[in-house]
């Protein structure tokens, strides 16, 4: 089983709903400080340091329910409210654009690359210096993750 696919999950769903909200506050012509705040609240709240020390514990994945829910929360984290058909919405565009992301790539490494650009994505939409210090502590977390730092040799595929 592989104990540390939780954090891959939820850095890339979470990177993901925040593209999505980002550009329908944007095409919905919310004023711009209550878009930055909606934006910094979310991100305050999924980059949160004693969520990320559990999240980056080894363990199994959460099942899809659990998982949807977790980002029903999220969502509502902020003064952004969404209706349970928007939310539904925004959870299947998530899940599908990273489907797609995952059998796009055609190397183990480009999951990783493609984390660390939701990462660096989710870092350039925020605008509080608390949460920028958040999110460089769990990039650190994640490049920190067991199998991660294998030498090359180990990623090669042999058959």
């Amino acid at each position: 089983m592989a104990y540390y696919t939780l954090p891959f999950l939820f850095i890339n769903l979470g990177g993901e709903m925040m593209y999505i909200l980002d550009q329908r506050l944007r095409a919905q012509n919310i004023a711009v400080e209550k878009a930055k705040k909606v934006i910094n609240d979310i991100v305050r709240i999924m980059y949160n340091p004693r969520f990320m020390e559990e999240l980056f514990k080894p363990q199994e994945i959460y099942n899809k329910a659990a998982l949807k829910s977790l980002f029903h929360d999220l969502a509502h984290a902020s003064i952004m409210k969404l209706n349970a058909t928007s939310m539904d919405k925004l959870y299947d565009l998530m899940t599908m654009v990273f489907k797609w992301q995952v059998f796009s790539a055609s190397h183990p490494r480009e999951m990783i690359l493609i984390t660390l650009n939701h990462m660096d994505s989710t870092r350039a939409m925020v605008s509080d210096q608390t949460v920028h210090k958040q999110l460089d502590s769990a990039y650190f977390m994640f490049i920190k993750v067991p199998n991660l730092n294998r030498k090359k040799r180990d990623w090669d595929i042999t058959i």
